[in-house]
């Protein structure tokens, strides 16, 4: 059986237990390259969990310049993203190079995460800050750091679409979701455009990202970032069902076309234009059909 498609027989059980053994066996490091990245997302993730403590207990906006979210969400994504990319590397043959995206991505997600950290213990926002000195170093050093990051993911898509060699549904599903990824990128780099033309304007930080007047953009770039995890899931679930796996990327890529589409036009994500919300539920429906096909008949073993 390919590599990244099922798991040894050792990891064979039925119910959830058994699919969760078979994704761990799927993504668990081998290499010293796999165990660094793995890491890196064990300590981002733990980070992004004990924020989410502190939250509920200080009790103070979720929402806002200046919040406990921040390095909940930014924890607990890029500690996803890490061990996503564990996944892909287990299905790579291993290269002394291979080194630089990982240590490019594990490297620079700490410190965008801990900048963020950082800024929240500090009580000063971690974004758009104009303020000369420390806040403004900060906020650059970020922007520096998010450019490292999205030429680890190119580095890891290139190597991916040419070095996999795991099953063909374990391929679709890295190389769609690195896409995935660098296209929450490109909205990315928009929200922070959009931002800074708020600060420029009104000389204030913005409280909530908008495009336009509604346009939800992180619900946009959520959706491209966390793409990978869905794809490995269901990659390692389905085993050998191409078909099932390609309708799969279909949906979730027209979900997140109709997400995108509608915050770039500055409407709320429940009030789309009627077409993209067909799109948009349509794409719901296969991928809501794909999840019950891999969990009727996971590949366990």
């Amino acid at each position: 059986m390919p590599r990244g498609a099922g798991v040894p027989p050792s990891t064979a059980g039925g119910g959830l237990g058994g699919m969760v053994r078979a994704v761990w066996a799927a993504v668990r490091p081998v290499t010293g390259q796999q165990w660094f990245l793995w890491w890196c997302g064990t300590v981002l993730l733990a980070s992004g969990l004990v924020h989410g403590v502190i939250a509920l207990l200080d009790g103070g906006p979720w929402l806002g310049p200046v919040s406990w979210r921040k390095p909940v969400v930014f924890g607990l994504s890029f500690g996803l993203l890490a061990w996503s990319v564990v996944w892909v590397l287990r299905n790579l043959r291993s290269r002394a190079w291979g080194w630089v995206p990982v240590g490019l991505l594990g490297a620079t997600s700490l410190i965008e995460v801990g900048l963020i950290t950082l800024q929240r213990w500090r009580g000063v926002p971690s974004h758009f800050s104009r303020d000369p000195g420390f806040n403004e170093d900060v906020f650059s050093w970020m922007g520096m750091s998010v450019v490292l990051v999205v030429l680890a993911l190119m580095i890891m898509l290139v190597w991916t679409a040419v070095g996999f060699r795991g099953a063909r549904v374990a391929k679709i599903a890295a190389v769609a979701g690195l896409v995935a990824q660098l296209v929450a990128g490109w909205i990315g780099r928009d929200m922070i455009v959009a931002g800074e033309a708020v600060v420029d304007a009104t000389g204030q930080v913005p409280f909530d990202l908008v495009f336009g007047a509604a346009g939800s953009a992180k619900l946009a770039h959520a959706a491209g970032i966390h793409a990978i995890q869905v794809f490995a899931v269901l990659a390692i679930l389905l085993g050998t069902r191409t078909r099932v796996m390609l309708a799969a990327v279909a949906g979730y890529a027209a979900v997140f076309a109709a997400l995108a589409a509608t915050a770039y036009a500055g409407r709320a994500w429940t009030s789309p234009a009627p077409l993209i919300g067909v799109l948009g539920v349509a794409g719901v429906v296969v991928v809501l059909g794909a999840g019950l096909a891999a969990l009727r008949r996971p590949a366990l073993g």
